[in-house]
């Protein structure tokens, strides 16, 4: 008996290593990476978190400034780096770039969206708030937007998406990441400038 309950333990051995083999081989249950401990937000909050974040690329100047706490923490790198060679604080770089009559017109949120008139073909126009998602405190808001294809002639373009998350906190913008970087200097252009 014990010889047969040997060999039927020996013959099990491989599909007891197929199953765990694929058992490891599952995706792993998705987890929020930083979840607030005791975050309850209620579906309310949440649709009030969306409202904030949304009306950043709603508004311009200081009505845009008065949508960002203080405490405002930026985790783009290109305003990072803006703001240590300022040396001035995450909050005071974000109202340097977009607050005041100064700044009515322009300043996008994060680096990855167009601006400014160009001579040639245009794109077709984006759409800014694409994609809008909220978990807990963060909001996070996919925009749709069209570039130049660089392989193909010009008025040839492809669409493309790119994030803004912003945490909020008691109505206020506290934390913002995107998919920015920071782009090397303009080339010089040919010839250089007169000797």
């Amino acid at each position: 008996m014990l010889r047969k309950t040997t060999m039927m333990l020996v013959g099990a051995l491989p599909l007891v290593a197929v199953a765990l083999g694929s058992a490891q081989q599952a995706p792993a249950p998705l987890v929020p990476a930083n979840p607030p401990p005791g975050c309850t937000a209620t579906p309310a909050e949440l649709a009030a978190n969306k409202k904030v974040a949304i009306a950043f690329f709603q508004t311009t100047g200081d009505a845009r400034v008065a949508l960002a706490d203080p405490s405002y923490i930026q985790h783009n790198p290109a305003f990072v780096k803006g703001a240590r060679e300022a040396k001035m604080s995450d909050f005071d770089y974000f109202k340097s770039r977009f607050g005041g009559a100064a700044r009515q017109g322009g300043g996008g949120g994060g680096g990855a969206r167009q601006g400014g008139a160009a001579a040639g073909p245009q794109p077709p126009p984006g759409n800014a708030v694409e994609v809008v998602t909220a978990e807990c405190d963060i909001v996070t808001i996919v925009h749709k937007a069209s570039r130049q294809d660089p392989t193909a002639p010009a008025g040839t373009f492809y669409e493309v998406f790119t994030f803004d998350s912003f945490r909020v906190r008691n109505g206020r913008l506290v934390e913002h990441w995107d998919g920015a970087v920071i782009n090397p200097p303009a080339a010089a252009p040919a010839g250089g400038r007169g000797n």
